[in-house]
């Protein structure tokens, strides 16, 4: 069979696609004439043995059937630039980071509304993504289940465990990332912790309606899953909806990156063992770490960029880190791959 080298081949790759081994790349070398296997140019016309072509359709390793796959369409030139995309890092790289839900009333006009319907006062508060989080009193004593109560002034925030908030409040989704709020100095108090301090409260209390408002407000909290924040939270650790969308969103971007750096380097593997040399998993290694490490510095720098224009919070903080991340993954990968290229071509 006559075949012609194309972008991105080696030996290795054209004896795993037509031979349905990778390790059968001396054979074309040999009946090639080829002194240099890491030299294929362009163009060049190689010759394949039927009879290993033949072969392939039933002797294949099962640890590379998926190479077949992978040199003509995962290494694909065309798709390469592509993949400088997923050198995308969200400001928070675990979409399991630990976070509790508040619902504010920051629109004005909702507010008016639910006012009209509850025919009492509803305040618009300040939007907590751009001002943070900050309770009537810091300095207040005031206790878990006191503020539950409804007593004021508080050092205390409600927020909910629930997924989406309490779906009991009317109001705007903020995200608090408990790790962020309490590295500023905030503490979290569960609901079990509000319910025991509701316990102690019932239990000093002697008039039966008192005690049946007590049973009725811990059963809210149950219902709400309601977690009390004390202290000051900064806008660094709360996220709207948009924002949070937009981080959800290059988390999914992220999770396909890894899942394609994990094939890159599985592929490099088998590669290694075929070709029994340590340069091709040491060359995708260099690859993949140059793409993610400068990903990571163009997300710093770009976000960094935005916080000098005034683009601190929000969802235009995320896509000034998104810009930086994608600038900064291109730059990398591709200039790594020129390195790793020296190892290994791929």
């Amino acid at each position: 069979m006559r075949y012609v080298v194309q972008p991105g081949d080696s030996l290795w790759r054209i004896a795993s696609r037509f031979f349905g081994r990778a390790d059968q790349w001396p054979t074309i070398a040999q009946d090639n004439q080829l002194h240099d296997r890491n030299h294929l140019l362009v163009g060049q016309v190689l010759y394949l043995l039927d009879s290993l072509l033949a072969e392939a359709k039933s002797d294949r390793p099962l640890f590379l059937k998926s190479s077949q796959y992978f040199p003509t369409f995962e290494h694909r030139d065309s798709l390469i630039p592509a993949r400088g995309f997923f050198f995308v890092l969200a400001d928070e790289i675990n979409p399991f980071t630990k976070k509790v839900v508040r619902k504010v009333m920051v629109n004005p006009a909702m507010a008016a509304t639910l006012s009209r319907q509850l025919g009492r006062p509803i305040h618009a508060m300040p939007d907590p993504s751009q001002f943070g989080l900050l309770p009537t009193n810091l300095q207040s004593p005031l206790s878990l289940g006191r503020h539950a109560l409804g007593m004021k002034p508080s050092p205390l925030s409600s927020a909910s465990s629930s997924l989406f908030g309490s779906p009991r409040i009317q109001g705007s989704r903020f995200w608090i990332d408990v790790a962020k709020a309490e590295a500023a100095g905030a503490t979290f108090h569960s609901t079990a912790e509000i319910i025991a301090d509701l316990d102690r409260i019932a239990a000093k209390t002697a008039g039966g309606a008192q005690r049946a408002n007590i049973a009725r407000i811990m059963d809210l909290v149950k219902y709400d899953k309601e977690i009390l924040v004390r202290g000051a939270v900064p806008t660094s650790a709360i996220k709207g909806g948009g924002a949070m969308a937009l981080t959800r969103s290059l988390q999914g971007v992220q999770i396909v990156g890894f899942a394609m750096t994990a094939i890159d380097l599985t592929y490099a593997t088998q590669k290694s063992i075929a070709t029994n040399s340590a340069k091709p998993i040491v060359a995708e290694t260099v690859r993949q770490a140059g793409g993610w490490a400068a990903g990571w510095a163009g997300m710093k720098l770009g976000a960094a960029g935005g916080a000098l224009v005034g683009i601190e919070t929000g969802p235009g903080a995320i896509v000034t880190g998104l810009v930086g991340g994608i600038a900064g993954g291109l730059a990398g990968y591709f200039g790594f791959d020129w390195i790793a290229d020296h190892i290994d071509a791929n």
